[in-house]
């Protein structure tokens, strides 16, 4: 993903900065799936607690109930689902059940790349793309701006976290199944007689002079009209308002008394 040209942004409390007005349609609560592990409460005389795992055909089995449809419900309708089938039954005088989920596993996106927490993140409640990244911990200092979200049906879109953030591109709901990958951002390299050689990430627009200031300008020794650019293997006097490219190398030479 060398060919993203920008650079990564502390992200960590970006999803609080950003209105979600991108994407949230009413929301009727989470809805149960396979593999989600609940707890089923029954309460009354002969009632019990039963810890389960949703079954891969969307249902769980209870004492004295049966069989249980919880796929697609949310908890509060399992919950009154349970309770009419014994009332039906007329196992417990007016029962009372009450649902909690354990172990969100059924809807979920993969955060994969340059995040600081990466992995499997349950989509317990309507997230957005900036919230999403705020929850992993934003981005590493080598992550790309631009990241691309695969949807469920293959669709790949890129969307830049930095338009997101200045309010130029709205921000994007996430859907269950959803994966999201940021890649490394491009980067220069320089040394020299510069206050900090070593690699440094590409801000958009940045010119030499500012992949300069980055690095903490030449030392006492330097000279910023003293820059060699090597680029694409050709060396060159750098142009210090020139754009600085991807793997460009700076060298400051030592100036002249």
């Amino acid at each position: 993903m060398k060919g993203f040209v920008s650079f990564a942004v502390a992200f960590a409390s970006l999803g609080a900065a950003v209105p979600p007005a991108a994407a949230q349609s009413v929301w009727s609560g989470y809805q149960l799936g396979a593999e989600d592990q609940i707890e089923v409460q029954i309460f009354g005389q002969g009632g019990s607690t039963v810890k389960t795992r949703i079954k891969s055909d969307g249902s769980i089995t209870l004492p004295l109930v049966g069989r249980v449809e919880a796929s697609n419900r949310t908890t509060q309708a399992l919950a009154s689902a349970v309770q009419e089938q014994l009332k039906r039954g007329g196992y417990i005088n007016n029962p009372i059940v009450n649902v909690e989920i354990l172990e969100y596993a059924s809807r979920t996106v993969t955060v994969l790349g340059e995040f600081n927490r990466p992995g499997i993140v349950p989509l317990d409640r309507p997230v957005t793309l900036t919230e999403l990244v705020a929850r992993v911990g934003g981005l590493k200092e080598s992550g790309a701006d631009i990241v691309e979200v695969r949807r469920a049906g293959g669709k790949i879109e890129p969307y830049s976290l930095i338009l997101i953030a200045r309010g130029r591109t709205p921000d994007v709901a996430l859907q269950p199944g959803d994966a999201v990958f940021a890649g490394t951002a491009p980067q220069y390299y320089i040394y020299g007689q510069i206050g900090n050689a070593g690699t440094f990430r590409i801000a958009p627009g940045m010119t030499v002079r500012q992949a300069l200031a980055r690095a903490g300008g030449p030392t006492l020794s330097g000279s910023e009209r003293k820059v060699t650019l090597y680029r694409a293997g050709r060396e060159l006097d750098a142009d210090l308002a020139g754009l600085v490219q991807p793997d460009d190398v700076l060298f400051v030479r030592e100036r002249i008394f």
